[in-house]
């Protein structure tokens, strides 16, 4: 239900992995990569017969369609010495649009472009494989893909773990969800999700047990409902106000947690606990005391805030479910200058739409980055299912499957997330 990864004004920047054409590749390969997978298999994921594997460089083997040269499969093989491969790969991990797959490799990301292209992507050591189909007549892309990449990593040596991995085609559809919260996608990577078309329980239950979306009355689901996700350090908080003409709106914040090095007008925000070399970095000038510039990964102009001063684009209710968590270890201090030292917010786009940031920088280097989007639309029933609609016809469906003593579970059909009643407090404000 998260939304959508892109940046506009305000971006990052991801790595293409795959060479499209014949020209030169960059990448040196020791491996032939016409040996990970056989012309069967590609002829399993393409769903029509297909030619023998054809190298179009040292690290690049396609199988092509005997029957249309645009449908194929490639295998790339990046073993280019002395090269870091991870920055690249994290920053793909990064992606709104890209589902962490784990069990694979030392590590392993899919990125679905449908309908005609799914591609995922595995380190090895220090080596990166990835396997593409790209096809506009075969169904199941994304099993497609992950059953001949397990092949293909099998062949090469990587670790493979079966269990983690989802079933090839043809996948029931009752198993979807199983299936990819096996293989660690978490829904805020993925925030353009599918209808649901079967009522199913998702989710942790209590005692009582849930019962299913079919049964809701949907005049219950008017008010704010909250819920919360994790996936690594990352953490994803979401407030959903349900109106009673059955509108609705979900508000996202995304909070990435790191440490950075800024001097001289260049700054660099490594994230915390994942591959060594991810970071996003640029340049940043400090005209007036409240405001400072950055270019690079981030494009901003960022006012700074009161200590105590929410975020002014950010509801109130959804900010004061942050966690403040952020801690260095003595070995990653790094210098950061004193003039960037606070509670900074700055707006941009983000996934196409709107967005509000706000970051914090501590004068020990530990930073916070929060990121909100948000999405409106509507409350439908389809096929029996309780649906949230968004407005955007680019956006898809989300399903209620499920119902528990004080809320409901929400799925994709891969992954889910359960929501309860935000109860009004008081006071929510927490310092940052």
């Amino acid at each position: 239900m998260s939304r959508w990864f892109s940046f506009g004004s305000l971006c990052l920047s991801s790595l293409t992995l795959i060479s499209c054409g014949n020209g030169i590749s960059p990448f040196a390969s020791n491996t032939d990569p016409c040996t990970l997978i056989t012309s069967a298999e590609a002829e399993r994921a393409l769903g029509e017969p297909a030619q023998e594997g054809q190298r179009t460089d040292a690290t690049t083997c396609v199988f092509k369609s005997t029957r249309d040269s645009a449908n194929a499969v490639t295998v790339q093989v990046d073993e280019t010495p002395g090269k870091d491969r991870r920055a690249g790969f994290n920053k793909d991990r990064l992606r709104r649009d890209s589902v962490l797959v784990a069990g694979l490799g030392d590590g392993a990301i899919r990125i679905d472009s449908p309908p005609s292209l799914s591609r995922l992507t595995f380190l090895s050591s220090d080596n990166l494989i990835t396997v593409m189909v790209s096809s506009i007549h075969a169904t199941n892309l994304s099993d497609s893909v992950m059953t001949i990449g397990r092949s293909a990593a099998e062949r090469y040596g990587a670790a493979v773990v079966a269990s983690r991995i989802p079933p090839p085609p043809p996948v029931a559809s009752t198993d979807a969800a199983t299936a990819d919260r096996q293989t660690g996608s978490s829904l805020i990577l993925r925030t353009s999700p599918v209808t649901v078309t079967q009522t199913r329980t998702v989710g942790e239950t209590d005692s009582i047990g849930p019962t299913k979306a079919s049964t809701i009355d949907t005049g219950t689901l008017v008010g704010t409902w909250q819920a919360h996700a994790l996936q690594g350090t990352t953490k994803h908080n979401y407030l959903l106000v349900i109106e009673p003409n059955q509108s609705w709106i979900l508000s996202s914040l995304t909070q990435f947690d790191g440490v950075l090095d800024a001097e001289a007008g260049r700054w660099s925000l490594d994230r915390a606990n994942t591959f060594k070399g991810q970071s996003w970095k640029g340049t940043y000038a400090t005209g007036q005391p409240d405001s400072f510039v950055t270019t690079g990964s981030l494009h901003g102009t960022w006012t700074k805030l009161d200590e105590a001063q929410p975020p002014s684009k950010i509801p109130a209710e959804l900010w004061s479910l942050r966690k403040n968590t952020t801690s260095v270890p003595v070995f990653q201090l790094k210098s950061v200058d004193r003039a960037l030292v606070g509670i900074w917010e700055s707006t941009g786009t983000y996934a196409g739409g709107p967005a509000t940031f706000v970051w914090t920088i501590k004068a020990s280097a530990a930073s916070d980055l929060f990121i909100m989007d948000q999405t409106r639309g509507t409350v439908v029933t389809k096929g029996g299912i309780v649906q949230l609609q968004p407005t955007q016809k680019r956006q898809r469906s989300v399903g209620i499957v499920a119902t528990q003593d004080g809320g409901f579970t929400t799925s994709d059909g891969k992954t889910s997330l359960r929501w309860t009643r935000l109860t009004p407090q008081s006071d929510t404000s927490q310092p940052l």
